[in-house]
Protein backbone atom coordinates (compact mmCIF):
# COMPACT_ATOMS: atom_id res chain seq x y z
CA UNK A 1 0.00 0.00 0.00
CA UNK A 2 2.91 2.52 0.71
CA UNK A 3 4.74 1.25 -2.91
CA UNK A 4 0.96 2.37 -4.27
CA UNK A 5 0.79 5.82 -2.30
CA UNK A 6 4.40 6.50 -3.29
CA UNK A 7 3.27 5.88 -6.96
CA UNK A 8 0.25 8.12 -6.79
CA UNK A 9 2.38 10.93 -5.26
CA UNK A 10 5.22 10.40 -7.90
CA UNK A 11 2.26 10.86 -10.55
CA UNK A 12 1.10 14.12 -9.19
CA UNK A 13 4.15 15.77 -8.36
CA UNK A 14 5.07 15.87 -12.10
CA UNK A 15 2.27 15.97 -14.11
CA UNK A 16 3.25 17.35 -17.64
CA UNK A 17 5.73 13.97 -17.53
CA UNK A 18 2.46 11.63 -16.64
CA UNK A 19 0.23 13.60 -18.31
CA UNK A 20 2.66 13.55 -21.78
CA UNK A 21 2.93 9.80 -21.04
CA UNK A 22 -0.69 9.24 -20.65
CA UNK A 23 -1.65 10.71 -23.86
CA UNK A 24 0.69 8.55 -25.91
CA UNK A 25 -0.24 5.36 -24.05
CA UNK A 26 -3.85 6.54 -24.83
CA UNK A 27 -3.26 6.68 -28.42
CA UNK A 28 -1.51 3.45 -28.86
CA UNK A 29 -4.56 1.45 -26.46
CA UNK A 30 -7.28 3.34 -28.11
CA UNK A 31 -5.85 2.18 -31.85
CA UNK A 32 -5.09 -1.15 -30.47
CA UNK A 33 -8.60 -1.20 -29.46
CA UNK A 34 -9.84 0.11 -33.21
CA UNK A 35 -7.80 -2.72 -34.40
CA UNK A 36 -8.83 -5.39 -32.85
CA UNK A 37 -12.78 -4.86 -33.70
CA UNK A 38 -11.36 -4.05 -37.20
CA UNK A 39 -9.50 -7.56 -37.58
CA UNK A 40 -12.42 -9.24 -36.56
CA UNK A 41 -15.61 -7.39 -38.53
CA UNK A 42 -12.70 -7.86 -41.43
CA UNK A 43 -12.68 -11.43 -41.21
CA UNK A 44 -16.36 -11.53 -40.61
CA UNK A 45 -17.09 -9.24 -44.23
CA UNK A 46 -14.47 -11.11 -46.20
CA UNK A 47 -16.04 -14.87 -45.05
CA UNK A 48 -19.36 -12.91 -45.82
CA UNK A 49 -17.71 -12.31 -49.35
CA UNK A 50 -16.15 -15.29 -49.89
CA UNK A 51 -19.58 -17.21 -50.06
CA UNK A 52 -21.32 -14.99 -52.57
CA UNK A 53 -18.99 -15.38 -55.63
CA UNK A 54 -21.06 -18.60 -57.41
CA UNK A 55 -19.56 -20.85 -60.14
CA UNK A 56 -22.05 -20.79 -62.85
CA UNK A 57 -22.18 -23.80 -65.21
CA UNK A 58 -24.23 -23.12 -68.36
CA UNK A 59 -25.40 -26.84 -69.87
CA UNK A 60 -25.47 -27.87 -73.77
CA UNK A 61 -28.87 -27.24 -75.34
CA UNK A 62 -29.28 -30.85 -75.29
CA UNK A 63 -29.02 -31.40 -71.96
CA UNK A 64 -32.24 -32.60 -70.34
CA UNK A 65 -33.73 -31.83 -66.55
CA UNK A 66 -32.38 -35.58 -65.46
CA UNK A 67 -28.75 -35.01 -66.30
CA UNK A 68 -29.10 -31.66 -64.24
CA UNK A 69 -30.45 -32.93 -61.21
CA UNK A 70 -28.12 -35.75 -61.37
CA UNK A 71 -25.14 -33.48 -61.21
CA UNK A 72 -26.56 -31.01 -58.63
CA UNK A 73 -27.05 -34.41 -56.83
CA UNK A 74 -23.51 -34.89 -57.10
CA UNK A 75 -22.75 -31.94 -56.22
CA UNK A 76 -24.23 -31.77 -52.86
CA UNK A 77 -22.32 -34.97 -51.25
CA UNK A 78 -19.11 -32.76 -51.48
CA UNK A 79 -18.49 -31.08 -47.96
CA UNK A 80 -17.20 -27.79 -49.43
CA UNK A 81 -20.81 -27.09 -51.07
CA UNK A 82 -23.05 -24.83 -49.40
CA UNK A 83 -25.75 -24.38 -51.89
CA UNK A 84 -26.58 -24.70 -55.12
CA UNK A 85 -29.09 -23.69 -57.08
CA UNK A 86 -30.94 -24.98 -60.65
CA UNK A 87 -31.99 -22.72 -63.76
CA UNK A 88 -33.78 -24.64 -65.70
CA UNK A 89 -34.96 -23.71 -68.97
CA UNK A 90 -38.35 -22.04 -68.36
CA UNK A 91 -36.95 -19.94 -65.50
CA UNK A 92 -34.22 -18.90 -67.64
CA UNK A 93 -36.28 -17.33 -70.41
CA UNK A 94 -38.31 -16.04 -67.25
CA UNK A 95 -35.10 -13.95 -66.26
CA UNK A 96 -34.52 -13.13 -70.12
CA UNK A 97 -37.90 -11.24 -70.39
CA UNK A 98 -37.78 -9.39 -67.33
CA UNK A 99 -34.25 -8.19 -68.29
CA UNK A 100 -35.26 -6.81 -71.50
CA UNK A 101 -39.02 -6.31 -70.97
CA UNK A 102 -38.33 -2.89 -72.38
CA UNK A 103 -37.46 -4.47 -75.58
CA UNK A 104 -40.18 -6.15 -77.29
CA UNK A 105 -37.74 -6.90 -80.60
CA UNK A 106 -35.77 -8.93 -78.47
CA UNK A 107 -38.43 -11.11 -76.65
CA UNK A 108 -39.95 -12.15 -79.74
CA UNK A 109 -37.04 -13.05 -80.99
CA UNK A 110 -35.68 -15.63 -77.86
CA UNK A 111 -38.01 -18.74 -76.94
CA UNK A 112 -37.12 -21.37 -74.14
CA UNK A 113 -35.65 -23.72 -77.20
CA UNK A 114 -32.62 -21.44 -77.12
CA UNK A 115 -31.87 -20.79 -73.38
CA UNK A 116 -29.64 -23.24 -71.86
CA UNK A 117 -30.42 -24.80 -68.65
CA UNK A 118 -27.99 -23.49 -65.61
CA UNK A 119 -26.60 -24.26 -62.22
CA UNK A 120 -25.16 -21.73 -59.51
CA UNK A 121 -22.89 -23.70 -57.19
CA UNK A 122 -21.37 -21.82 -54.10
CA UNK A 123 -18.98 -22.35 -51.36
CA UNK A 124 -17.99 -22.24 -47.73
CA UNK A 125 -14.82 -21.28 -48.30
CA UNK A 126 -13.79 -19.15 -51.21
CA UNK A 127 -10.71 -21.12 -51.78
CA UNK A 128 -12.72 -23.73 -52.62
CA UNK A 129 -14.99 -22.56 -55.93
CA UNK A 130 -11.67 -23.62 -58.04
CA UNK A 131 -12.42 -27.01 -57.01
CA UNK A 132 -16.09 -26.66 -58.33
CA UNK A 133 -15.26 -24.71 -61.51
CA UNK A 134 -13.44 -27.59 -62.24
CA UNK A 135 -15.57 -30.18 -61.23
CA UNK A 136 -18.24 -28.61 -63.91
CA UNK A 137 -16.14 -28.28 -66.50
CA UNK A 138 -14.73 -32.15 -66.19
CA UNK A 139 -18.79 -32.84 -67.20
CA UNK A 140 -19.68 -33.69 -70.28
CA UNK A 141 -23.19 -32.10 -70.05
CA UNK A 142 -21.58 -28.30 -69.39
CA UNK A 143 -21.10 -26.06 -72.49
CA UNK A 144 -19.82 -22.90 -70.20
CA UNK A 145 -18.26 -22.48 -66.72
CA UNK A 146 -18.23 -18.99 -65.18
CA UNK A 147 -16.05 -17.97 -62.44
CA UNK A 148 -15.02 -14.74 -61.38
CA UNK A 149 -11.75 -15.33 -59.43
CA UNK A 150 -9.65 -12.00 -59.86
CA UNK A 151 -12.47 -10.64 -57.73
CA UNK A 152 -12.40 -12.90 -54.94
CA UNK A 153 -8.10 -12.66 -55.14
CA UNK A 154 -8.28 -8.66 -54.88
CA UNK A 155 -10.85 -8.81 -51.80
CA UNK A 156 -8.38 -11.13 -49.93
CA UNK A 157 -5.35 -9.44 -50.94
CA UNK A 158 -6.65 -5.45 -49.90
CA UNK A 159 -7.78 -6.87 -46.45
CA UNK A 160 -4.53 -9.09 -45.75
CA UNK A 161 -2.39 -5.67 -46.76
CA UNK A 162 -4.70 -3.28 -44.76
CA UNK A 163 -4.76 -6.04 -41.70
CA UNK A 164 -0.48 -5.98 -42.09
CA UNK A 165 -0.53 -2.52 -42.19
CA UNK A 166 -2.44 -1.97 -39.13
CA UNK A 167 -0.34 -4.74 -37.50
CA UNK A 168 2.52 -2.84 -38.49
CA UNK A 169 1.39 0.36 -37.15
CA UNK A 170 0.47 -0.86 -33.67
CA UNK A 171 3.63 -2.37 -33.05
CA UNK A 172 5.07 1.13 -33.67
CA UNK A 173 2.73 3.20 -31.11
CA UNK A 174 3.64 -0.10 -28.76
CA UNK A 175 7.27 0.72 -29.19
CA UNK A 176 6.71 4.49 -28.54
CA UNK A 177 4.52 3.73 -25.20
CA UNK A 178 7.35 1.59 -24.16
CA UNK A 179 9.81 4.00 -24.87
CA UNK A 180 7.69 7.15 -22.98
CA UNK A 181 7.10 4.76 -19.94
CA UNK A 182 10.77 3.80 -20.06
CA UNK A 183 12.31 7.42 -20.33
CA UNK A 184 9.49 8.66 -17.76
CA UNK A 185 10.47 6.45 -15.02
CA UNK A 186 14.07 6.79 -15.69
CA UNK A 187 13.56 10.61 -15.03
CA UNK A 188 12.06 9.95 -11.66
CA UNK A 189 14.97 7.88 -10.76
CA UNK A 190 17.39 10.08 -11.76
CA UNK A 191 15.84 12.92 -10.07
CA UNK A 192 16.09 10.50 -6.72
CA UNK A 193 19.06 9.36 -7.34
CA UNK A 194 20.36 10.99 -4.06
CA UNK A 195 17.68 9.64 -2.25
CA UNK A 196 18.00 6.17 -4.23
CA UNK A 197 21.97 6.32 -2.19
CA UNK A 198 20.55 6.58 1.07
CA UNK A 199 17.98 4.13 0.96
CA UNK A 200 20.63 1.56 -0.31
CA UNK A 201 23.51 2.81 2.38
CA UNK A 202 20.92 1.87 5.36
CA UNK A 203 19.72 -1.32 3.57
CA UNK A 204 17.10 -1.16 1.41
CA UNK A 205 17.31 -3.92 -1.26
CA UNK A 206 16.77 -2.93 -4.98
CA UNK A 207 12.76 -4.85 -4.96
CA UNK A 208 12.26 -2.30 -1.93
CA UNK A 209 13.69 0.55 -3.76
CA UNK A 210 12.06 -0.85 -7.68
CA UNK A 211 8.72 -1.69 -6.42
CA UNK A 212 7.07 2.21 -6.54
CA UNK A 213 8.57 3.02 -9.82
CA UNK A 214 7.08 -0.65 -11.31
CA UNK A 215 3.68 0.42 -9.89
CA UNK A 216 4.06 4.66 -11.53
CA UNK A 217 4.37 2.17 -14.71
CA UNK A 218 1.64 0.23 -14.60
CA UNK A 219 -0.70 2.82 -12.86
CA UNK A 220 0.06 4.79 -16.23
CA UNK A 221 -0.85 2.34 -18.60
CA UNK A 222 -3.91 1.35 -16.68
CA UNK A 223 -5.18 4.96 -16.85
CA UNK A 224 -4.45 5.08 -20.21
CA UNK A 225 -6.18 1.84 -21.17
CA UNK A 226 -9.43 2.97 -19.12
CA UNK A 227 -9.28 6.50 -20.99
CA UNK A 228 -8.75 4.63 -24.40
CA UNK A 229 -11.32 2.21 -24.36
CA UNK A 230 -14.43 4.79 -22.40
CA UNK A 231 -13.32 7.50 -26.33
CA UNK A 232 -13.33 4.10 -28.33
CA UNK A 233 -16.79 2.35 -26.70
CA UNK A 234 -17.84 6.37 -26.82
CA UNK A 235 -17.32 6.55 -30.61
CA UNK A 236 -18.08 3.08 -31.48
CA UNK A 237 -21.76 3.73 -29.71
CA UNK A 238 -22.19 6.65 -31.66
CA UNK A 239 -21.72 5.02 -34.61
CA UNK A 240 -23.44 2.11 -34.52
CA UNK A 241 -26.48 3.24 -36.25
CA UNK A 242 -24.89 3.79 -39.34
CA UNK A 243 -22.41 0.72 -39.29
CA UNK A 244 -25.71 -1.17 -38.96
CA UNK A 245 -26.94 -0.22 -42.21
CA UNK A 246 -23.32 0.33 -44.14
CA UNK A 247 -23.28 -3.53 -43.14
CA UNK A 248 -26.68 -4.85 -43.10
CA UNK A 249 -27.07 -8.31 -43.72
CA UNK A 250 -23.24 -8.93 -43.28
CA UNK A 251 -22.87 -7.92 -39.58
CA UNK A 252 -25.06 -8.41 -36.77
CA UNK A 253 -25.73 -5.36 -34.78
CA UNK A 254 -26.06 -4.22 -31.73
CA UNK A 255 -22.68 -6.16 -30.86
CA UNK A 256 -22.80 -8.50 -27.87
CA UNK A 257 -21.89 -6.43 -24.91
CA UNK A 258 -19.50 -9.44 -23.64
CA UNK A 259 -17.04 -8.54 -26.89
CA UNK A 260 -16.70 -5.39 -25.20
CA UNK A 261 -15.84 -7.05 -21.58
CA UNK A 262 -13.66 -9.53 -23.10
CA UNK A 263 -12.06 -6.29 -24.82
CA UNK A 264 -11.71 -3.79 -21.65
CA UNK A 265 -10.39 -6.88 -19.70
CA UNK A 266 -7.62 -7.48 -22.03
CA UNK A 267 -6.47 -3.88 -22.39
CA UNK A 268 -5.97 -3.81 -18.71
CA UNK A 269 -3.98 -7.13 -19.00
CA UNK A 270 -2.17 -5.50 -21.89
CA UNK A 271 -1.74 -2.36 -19.66
CA UNK A 272 -0.08 -4.07 -16.54
CA UNK A 273 2.54 -6.28 -18.71
CA UNK A 274 3.44 -3.73 -21.00
CA UNK A 275 3.48 -1.17 -17.62
CA UNK A 276 5.65 -3.53 -15.79
CA UNK A 277 8.12 -4.54 -18.71
CA UNK A 278 8.56 -1.14 -19.38
CA UNK A 279 9.32 0.00 -15.99
CA UNK A 280 11.36 -3.38 -14.91
CA UNK A 281 13.44 -2.41 -17.92
CA UNK A 282 14.18 0.96 -16.78
CA UNK A 283 14.43 0.39 -13.06
CA UNK A 284 16.91 -2.28 -13.64
CA UNK A 285 19.17 -0.02 -16.14
CA UNK A 286 19.18 2.66 -13.72
CA UNK A 287 20.00 0.76 -10.96
CA UNK A 288 22.71 -0.71 -12.25
CA UNK A 289 24.47 2.49 -12.75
Amino acid sequence: MKSFNSALTAIRRSPYQSILSIIVLTITFFIAFIFSIMTIGSQEILQYFETQPRVIAFFKLETDDGEVNQLAEELRQKDFVKDIDIVDKTEALEIYRQENQDNPLLLELVTEDILPASIEVSAYDAENLETISQLLKDNKFVEEVDFQKDVMQSLTRWTTALRLFGLFFLIILVLVSFLMIMVTVNLKISAKRQNIKIMKFIGANDKFISQPYLLEGILLAIIASVIAFACYFALFFYMTPWLGDFLQGIIEFPINWQFFVYQFVAGLIAAVLLGTFASLTAVKRMLKK
